[in-house]
């Protein structure tokens, strides 16, 4: 482009933990953000774990000078049996707001918190929700960018950067994690572990390795700990992220973390993760040109490396298996609470018939008995036969979908290669 027009656009991604009851100090925490956020100099911010309702209100009371325009998102995943992990209950999700830049033109921001991963790596009971939400969301971004918009996705991925869920956004979703580019690929924690020199050094360390989470210079986090700083080797994890479609017209001049100081007043940290604020340039954009769509080849359709599929595909059909044993599981609980029930009927009409000679007190055990059958067969019967069929559901048409897309790429690139077998060919004989 010559003599083009161009300006800056700055973004913050920052989890705020701010779960009722559970995260501490919330209250005072988010009156302290909400007074950085109102005095920054960011365009976009996009905040996650901001649960509260009335949270929000007072961000936005504090902010509205500074951002006129706010949106509250809420979304629904998870299972609800799983009570003491909160994702199904606080709507964790994916949303979007549409902004047309005087300079760039139209720009789509999406903010997304995905499911928690509970358990090891190897033993991620939520693994096949998550997977789902990333090919989601890199559908998603496809499907904004095609449109020829500039595309920002933040969030909290609970991911690293060498995860399923990290390739999916990047490699199928072709975008571009803003931090690694701007930072050495191999300053990324999740690539390895260095220990800290010393405590002084903690936040040029957070910089050079981009962690925002479980650092132990975090004072909410599981490993802080100042004394034994020099002997901790875990690092945290860089799993908040700000993506980006790199294009001739928007890319990424700086990124890092922010929010890694200590609230003076309160002597703790502003959250239990670190934010990521990303800088970018945004040149002007010819409306009636189609060089800002700059879709690639169907061979360049998605970059996600093809060994990735068959995983993926292995890994939705034992999630599958997984969804459809605990159904099972629940829907006999509930047979079996239903029969244990009628039989506690049954004993407690007999009993007042005289026909049995009871023990005084089994009256009370029988209404204990059936109260807690009830009560189980109520739940694990909702349970059983509502979300464990659209568990299924959901799982069988996100594999169709990939098998699909795998189906499609072969083909195409199996007719790819004999047309250009044939062209070789062709070239010989002449």
């Amino acid at each position: 482009m010559t003599d083009s027009i161009t300006t800056t656009f700055k973004v913050l991604s920052l989890n705020c933990w701010g779960l009722k009851f559970v995260s501490k100090k919330r209250t005072e925490r988010m009156k302290c953000i909400a007074d950085i956020l109102a005095d920054s100099d960011y365009e976009i911010i996009g905040l996650q774990e901001v649960w509260v309702y009335s949270d929000y209100e007072l961000i936005r009371e504090k902010t509205r000078q500074r951002f006129s325009f706010s949106r509250f998102f809420q979304r629904l995943n998870g299972r609800p049996i799983k009570f003491t992990h909160g994702d199904w209950y606080v709507g964790k999700g994916v949303g979007s707001i549409l902004i047309e830049h005087p300079v760039a033109g139209y720009t789509e921001i999406f903010i997304s918190h995905t499911h928690a991963g509970y358990g090891s790596k190897n033993d991620d009971i939520y693994l096949g929700h998550r997977v789902s939400q990333a090919w989601e969301i890199a559908n998603i971004l496809r499907n904004s960018a095609a449109r020829g918009r500039n595309v920002i996705a933040l969030g909290d991925f609970n991911n690293d950067s060498d995860s399923l869920l990290y390739k999916l956004i990047t490699q199928h979703g072709q975008m571009t994690d803003a931090w690694a580019f701007q930072n050495s690929p191999s300053s990324d924690p999740n690539q390895q572990q260095i220990a800290f020199i010393n405590f002084k050094e903690r936040n040029t360390e957070i910089g050079d390795k981009g962690i925002t989470s479980n650092s132990p210079a975090n004072t909410w986090s599981r490993n802080y700990s100042i004394r034994d700083l020099n002997q901790n080797q875990n690092l945290g994890q860089r799993i908040d992220y700000i993506f980006f479609r790199k294009t001739s017209q928007f890319w990424c001049v700086r990124s890092r973390v922010v929010f890694t100081d200590i609230i003076p007043e309160y002597r703790c940290s502003y959250s239990d993760h670190f934010g990521v604020d990303a800088t970018f340039i945004l040149a002007a954009t010819d409306k009636n040109s189609s060089s800002a769509l700059e879709e690639p080849g169907f061979e360049s359709f998605s970059n996600l490396d093809p060994v990735i599929y068959r995983p993926l595909i292995d890994l939705l059909r034992k999630d599958l298996e997984v969804s459809a044993s605990t159904a099972q599981f629940q829907l006999i609980t509930f047979w079996l609470s239903l029969i244990f029930v009628i039989g506690g009927i049954i004993a407690e009409a007999l009993i007042t018939a005289k026909a049995l000679e009871p023990h005084p007190w089994i009256h009370i055990f029988i209404l204990i008995g059936v109260t807690t059958f009830v009560i189980t067969g109520v739940i694990f019967g909702l349970i059983g036969f509502l979300f464990g069929n659209s568990e299924q559901r959901g799982l069988k048409h996100l594999m169709d979908e990939v098998e699909s897309f795998v189906e499609g790429k072969i083909v195409n690139f199996d007719k790819r290669t004999k047309e250009f077998n044939q062209d070789s060919k062709n070239d010989k004989t002449i």
